[in-house]
């Protein structure tokens, strides 16, 4: 089921999201279903133009002619048969719902307030949650890569503390004039559940920090303690391995996976990934948890505190973090 919304988060990134029947029978089986039951497509008007059932080698507009008894009856041209009739089910289009699915992505993230549309097909307000004590916004925008992305940052940006999720397509940083918010793209953090849709709360948290210590720690580089500690573990193994503690300590003085990653691979002398990084962290308990630490003897945390927030409050799958 969750193959579903791998087709789906593209279509709702499209200009036009609405998909023709010949699209739709080239999805893998049951996926056209599901979102019809989930209310994520709704019937759309049937099209004027279609791809020839024939040959299927060309698109042409549907021509309608009406038979001495009234009924009608529609054809397309075809340059191999001349006319082929064209059955109802070819023309049907469906379209995504496009409110529907704001209003589930609001529910399942447990938001306050209600899911308003701030401008027209591209920006919705979900709602609010509140992150460290402070009330953030979270909106769902729709075609942040488009050439006429600004008029929509403009209204992201007047939101407070924004958290902004993106069907599919994730714009540039560069794109955000002002301070970078959070942004997640849903065909990565987003699957379908026995209740429909579900987004992970350690996606979120991880984003929303990323951010935050992008921004506190922009002029700020790694520590000279950090440095000597990397070249005498190195020094004395004799090797460019590095510790669990290291990755995090270097996470948490970067303000990220990526700047962290890059930092490490500078001061050893080898390619050190970003997965790498992530990977040390959720063996900590994840991102908040090695951030909540800061100030700890160790950072080491089981397992079980994985899906835990900064505050230790438990994170319940299907909601976002709230610390009220």
């Amino acid at each position: 089921m969750n193959n579903a919304l791998d087709w789906f988060w593209p279509l709702v990134e499209s200009p036009e999201p609405i998909v023709a029947a010949h699209v739709v029978a080239g999805w893998p089986a049951g996926v056209h279903q599901t979102l019809l039951d989930l209310g994520f497509l709704v019937q759309a008007a049937d099209a004027d133009r279609v791809l020839c059932p024939e040959c299927h080698g060309h698109i042409e507009e549907v021509i309608a002619n009406e038979g001495p008894d009234g009924t009608v009856r529609f054809f397309v041209p075809c340059p191999e048969v001349f006319r082929v009739c064209v059955p109802i089910e070819a023309r049907r289009r469906w379209q995504v719902n496009l409110e529907g699915v704001a209003n589930a992505l609001a529910a399942t993230l447990g938001l306050t307030g209600r899911c308003t549309e701030l401008s027209p097909r591209r920006l919705w307000r979900l709602g609010r949650t509140t992150w460290q004590g402070s009330p953030r916004d979270v909106m769902l925008a729709r075609g942040l890569h488009w050439d006429d992305a600004t008029t929509v940052r403009a209204v992201v940006v007047r939101g407070r503390k924004p958290i902004v999720f993106v069907p599919h397509t994730k714009p540039p940083d560069e794109f955000w004039t002002r301070r970078l918010p959070p942004v997640l793209a849903l065909s990565r953090v987003a699957t379908l559940g026995e209740s429909g849709i579900e987004v992970e709360p350690l996606e979120i948290v991880a984003a929303i920090q990323d951010a935050e210590d992008r921004a506190s720690k922009a002029d700020a580089g790694p520590s000279k303690e950090l440095k000597l500690m990397i070249r005498q573990q190195i020094k004395a193994e004799q090797k460019t391995s590095l510790t669990d503690d290291i990755f995090q300590q270097a996470y948490r003085q970067c303000g990220s996976m990526r700047a962290a990653a890059a930092f490490l691979s500078e001061q050893t002398g080898r390619e050190v990934s970003k997965d790498q990084v992530h990977r040390a962290l959720q063996r900590a308990g994840g991102a908040a948890a090695v951030l909540n630490a800061d100030n700890s003897d160790s950072i080491q945390r089981p397992v079980a505190s994985q899906r835990r927030d900064i505050h230790g409050k438990p994170i319940r799958q299907s909601k976002l973090i709230r610390e009220d």
